[in-house]
């Protein structure tokens, strides 16, 4: 078959829908998701702790050889979830912002307030419950899956900041974004404390309050 041949005819490895054709891939890929969704449910029951390769394989409906297949241990297919749950959230959170007018000469303290303004969405606390519901333990596991996802959530906001303000240097950029998501770090564990991560009338005002606070001390910085 000529190279031209070649580029012509559709891998039969991707069907046009862009999941795998291969059969194992589809097992396996199925398996995975099975794997992190059994994973979430055990832990948000038992916290991390109490999910044990055996129950995750019963709950996953797989077995054992396959649990580490795909993960280390059962800690860090809860992890995985844990993951999924935030970076889906930070993902939906700055496709909402408005779309950036590269003729409106936005500045810094714009872009801070259009964030703050999406973190007060009433749903945003409904949809990191399954976060910060589970009982994550201070373990060195549990720090280490708190910095990647920080490091993912910072790298995210300075694709957005650099879009929108071209006129920051890339360390100034990465400076704002990790100001910002540690800020967010800071008001959701005042929060926990405040409230224990309930979900009533009043932990909402108090969620509300805390990033009204936030906007006040880093807003002024940001319009200097």
């Amino acid at each position: 078959m000529s190279t031209m041949t070649a580029q012509l005819i559709p891998s039969c490895r991707t069907r046009a829908t862009g999941e795998p054709a291969d059969k194992r891939e589809v097992i396996r890929l199925r398996n995975r998701r099975s794997i992190i969704t059994a994973a979430g449910e055990l832990a948000t029951e038992r916290g991390i702790a109490g999910v044990g390769v055996n129950d995750l394989a019963a709950r996953a409906g797989v077995s054992r050889r396959t649990i580490f297949n795909h993960f280390p241990s059962a800690q860090d297919a809860v992890f995985e979830y844990l993951s999924g749950q935030v970076t889906g959230l930070i993902d939906r959170m700055l496709r909402e912002l408005p779309a950036p007018d590269p003729g409106a000469g936005t500045e810094l303290g714009d872009v801070y307030r259009q964030l703050m303004e999406a973190l007060r969405t009433p749903t945003l606390l409904d949809e990191l419950q399954p976060v910060f519901s589970v009982d994550r333990q201070d373990t060195p596991a549990a720090s280490l899956w708190e910095f990647r996802v920080t490091r993912t959530a910072v790298d995210r906001l300075a694709d957005v900041l650099r879009e929108r303000l071209p006129q920051y240097t890339p360390f100034q950029i990465h400076l704002v974004a990790t100001t910002l998501i540690n800020s967010l770090v800071e008001c959701l564990d005042e929060w926990l404390a405040r409230t224990d991560g309930a979900l009533d009338e009043a932990a909402r005002r108090t969620w509300s309050e805390l990033l009204a606070t936030a906007l006040a001390v880093l807003g002024r910085g940001f319009d200097a």
